[in-house]
């Protein structure tokens, strides 16, 4: 059974994540998620078609709006608004509308509860000017305050007068606010019987348990069938320049001796540029601002050919000099960042470096980058650092690292395949490690 487990792992792996991502999936798509529910009526009796507040056309003029209906102030945040699901009714006299919560979490907006309830009541607004004459309803001025209260003026001691729109007196207030807010000044929440969040993690696990099931049993199944095949003796390794794993003496006596290498101090200069150059492509990704970037390529190989010692300080180099020549004017400068980098290219290095290359390693690799590395580390980053909200994480980050898994393991297992000849013909990596390359 050893030799059956050892040779089949890759394919637990695999149907362990396929099942994963299924479980995953399902309740992400199928499962409502709370909603924030706002209650209204308008000061004059409208006879409004209530699905008008659920058409597409409507909710983007909100999106398009750049000027408040209510105080005359900018908007900013609309446009980041994505509504995927929002419920409408009439009830004795009063409307009710029901916005998925998730609406509100793009990473450009700092204040969700603000932008939820102030994107609701301009919709209700958008509505109302289609049934009424807006003459009825002339614009009006008051005076621009600040947040303390205090009336704004111009540099002759004027004050500032801001723009009304007429049709925001159709809004019943004292209505709005008796109904729709919580004791906090929040919107109400829908009550659902299961919570999306709930369903995604029982969804998760129980995928995973299935996956991890159903890996075994094929593995054994199949395994026990070709078991003669699986008994053939293995190329030998750990002859102090191949090894077989990173936990021995002489693999970390070599890494640390490659630091005499001209050759490969000048290749590591190189790689870097090149890193730094990869900076200025990102294409992008659909999750949020996270794009998909090309420096995985080069730090890859520069992990491969320099080893771990090597490895840690190309890692820290691109991310602090990507900073301040590439990155500085998109805010502070993240320390996190640099460890997260330096443990990428560390964990290249331990999957690379003086070992026969299998498209595992790269899953491997990807595996702890994806969701350690980017995920865990640099998601808390944000979090710490930009304030980024925890929704984030699950909402925008968790996604995209599920996503490109594979794909970028096939990326690096790909470059490397190709690398690897050239770099032992010139003598950069031991010539044993080229004949090895294997897909398991």
């Amino acid at each position: 059974m050893g030799k059956i487990l050892k040779k089949g792992w890759f394919v637990i792996i695999i149907i362990f994540f396929t099942f994963t991502l299924i479980g995953f999936f399902i309740p992400w798509t199928f499962c409502k998620g709370n909603g924030k529910i706002i209650k209204f009526r308008y000061t004059t009796k409208l006879d409004v078609d209530v699905y008008d507040y659920t058409r597409e056309e409507n909710i983007e003029k909100v999106k398009s709006l750049k000027t408040s209906m209510y105080t005359g102030g900018s908007l900013t945040t609309y446009q980041y608004v994505n509504i995927k699901k929002i419920e409408a009714v009439e009830k004795d006299g009063y409307y009710q509308i029901t916005v998925n919560k998730d609406a509100f979490s793009d990473s450009n907006i700092k204040n969700a509860e603000t932008t939820a309830k102030g994107f609701m009541r301009h919709l209700t607004l958008v509505v109302a000017e289609q049934y009424v004459n807006l003459d009825d309803y002339p614009d009006y001025q008051i005076e621009k305050k600040d947040k303390d209260g205090k009336v704004v003026t111009d540099d002759d001691g004027n004050p500032i007068m801001l723009t009304i729109k007429g049709i925001s007196k159709i809004f019943d207030v004292d209505f709005y606010e008796a109904n729709s807010l919580d004791k906090s000044g929040n919107l109400l929440l829908s009550e659902t019987k299961y919570k999306r969040n709930d369903m995604i993690a029982l969804g998760i696990s129980i995928g995973a348990a299935v996956g991890l099931i159903l890996g075994f049993t094929l593995v054994l199944v199949l395994g026990y069938k070709f078991i003669d095949k699986l008994e053939k003796e293995e190329e030998i390794f750990d002859n102090e320049t191949v090894f077989k794993t990173p936990f021995h003496k002489e693999y970390w006596v070599q890494a640390a001796k490659e630091f005499k290498s001209v050759k490969k101090m000048v290749i590591m200069a190189l790689l870097l540029g090149l890193t730094l150059v990869s900076k200025l492509l990102v294409l992008p990704s659909g999750f949020g601002t996270l794009g998909f970037r090309f420096g995985l390529i080069f730090l890859s190989v520069a992990a491969m050919i320099g080893g771990p010692f090597w490895a840690l300080i190309v890692g820290a180099l691109s991310d602090i000099l990507g900073f301040f020549l590439f990155e500085s004017g998109s805010g502070a400068f993240n320390p996190i960042f640099t460890l997260s980098a330096m443990l990428t290219c560390f964990v290249y290095s331990l999957c690379f470096y003086r070992t026969n290359i299998s498209f595992t390693k790269a899953l491997i690799a990807r595996l702890f980058v994806n969701f350690i590395c980017n995920f865990i580390i640099e998601g808390f980053g944000q979090i710490i650092v930009y304030n980024y909200r925890f929704s984030w994480l699950y909402l925008t980050s968790l996604p995209k690292q599920i996503a490109y898994l594979i794909p970028q393991s096939i990326i690096i297992f790909v470059v490397l395949i190709v690398i690897t000849p050239i770099a032992a013909e010139t003598n950069f990596i031991d010539g044993k490690i080229k004949k090895g390359i294997s897909l398991f």
